[in-house]
């Protein structure tokens, strides 16, 4: 099969994105300041197909959980889709300006947060099955939420920034390749 240039930048996007996923998890890092949203943000703006963004997700944490270790189904799962939340906003962020970014990166973040924490008061018995009890969960993700949306600014600022210097400095290359 013989690939056309605008396949091959598609291909080495993808791997680019998934290899930040994987290397950003398994480096030292503060609790939740990862990668992984704006990636989704960046691939709905990238690519034309959703699950192709989806997928370099899903692909970046399942080779890092690889590494660090898998951990409860349901909460994994859970993990997991939160992350494709961005993949709503593809419109949304067609038009990507610093405040569509910015308000995809904080509500995704903010989302990640309410189902994740529900995730583990509903599938571990870290918490009691009460109100009470996925009340105390979501107090003690309040740290970790500080850090996914200052993650999730930060990656999405490096992401778009990136690949509008690139954009700009390099014939040749246009607007996103979508295919």
């Amino acid at each position: 099969m013989n690939l056309n240039s605008q396949h091959k930048t598609l291909i080495g996007v993808a791997v680019a994105l998934t290899a930040l996923c994987v290397v950003a998890r398994l480096l030292p890092h503060p609790p939740n300041f990862a990668p992984a949203t704006a990636v989704a943000m960046f691939g709905c703006v990238f690519f034309s197909r959703r699950w192709h963004a989806g997928a370099v997700v899903v692909l970046g944490m399942i080779v890092s959980d690889w590494f660090i270790g898998f951990y409860d189904t349901g909460v994994m799962l859970t993990v997991y889709a939160s992350l494709l939340m961005p993949l709503v906003a593809q419109r949304f962020l067609g038009k990507s300006n610093a405040v569509r970014l910015g308000t995809v990166a904080v509500v995704s973040g903010v989302g990640f947060y309410l189902t994740t924490n529900a995730a583990v008061w509903f599938f571990t018995n870290a918490y009691p099955p009460t109100l009470d009890g996925l009340a105390a969960s979501y107090l003690a993700g309040l740290p970790f939420l500080k850090w996914t949306l200052l993650g999730n600014v930060f990656y999405t600022a490096v992401l778009f920034g990136t690949y509008g210097i690139v954009r700009r400095s390099v014939a040749g290359i246009a607007q996103p390749a979508r295919a």
